[in-house]
């Protein structure tokens, strides 16, 4: 039985471990524009926090989407396909919007300040990180990406 158990570890880590390294990187990078654009709106602009997380999010999913398509799941450069990437990417990114706008707005009612209104943003994204990458990888890019016949041949050898 462990020895099934780590052979199910090793391929996990063998299949995710570059692309999800790869995806964190772009959550760091997506997160120091999200809360750069988060705290310019508010702190310095004034926006209330739901509106200035609204425009935070709507700004840094730009470049989230062409780092994690170019990036971290390397699909060809060329058309994006509105229906079939930039619609789904973008769906996910604005139900994140929608939790984090609802939890930045309650926080924000309650305790003001930006701090709150920050610590609150990061919360609701950190809560739908892992969901999003499972999403895209199964259903956005990571299916396109073809396998490996050894590994194909691995994988019949390991559920068959």
């Amino acid at each position: 039985m462990k020895s099934k158990i780590r052979s199910v570890i090793e391929r996990l880590f063998q299949n995710y471990a570059q692309r999800l390294l790869r995806y964190m990187g772009v959550t760091v990078v997506n997160t120091i524009v999200g809360q750069t654009v988060l705290f310019v709106f508010h702190a310095v602009i004034g926006l209330p926090g739901m509106i200035a997380n609204a425009c935070a999010v709507a700004i840094s999913t730009i470049p989230a989407y062409l780092l994690s398509r170019n990036y971290v799941w390397e699909q060809p450069k060329g058309d994006h396909s509105v229906g079939g990437e930039i619609a789904p990417f973008w769906m996910l990114a604005f139900a994140g919007l929608a939790l984090s706008t609802a939890v930045v707005g309650v926080v924000d009612g309650i305790f003001g300040g930006t701090w709150s209104v920050q610590i609150a943003n990061a919360s609701a994204y950190g809560t739908l990180w892992i969901v999003r990458f499972l999403v895209i990888e199964h259903l956005l890019w990571g299916d396109s990406v073809e396998d490996d016949p050894k590994e194909t041949s691995n994988q019949e050898k390991f559920t068959g």
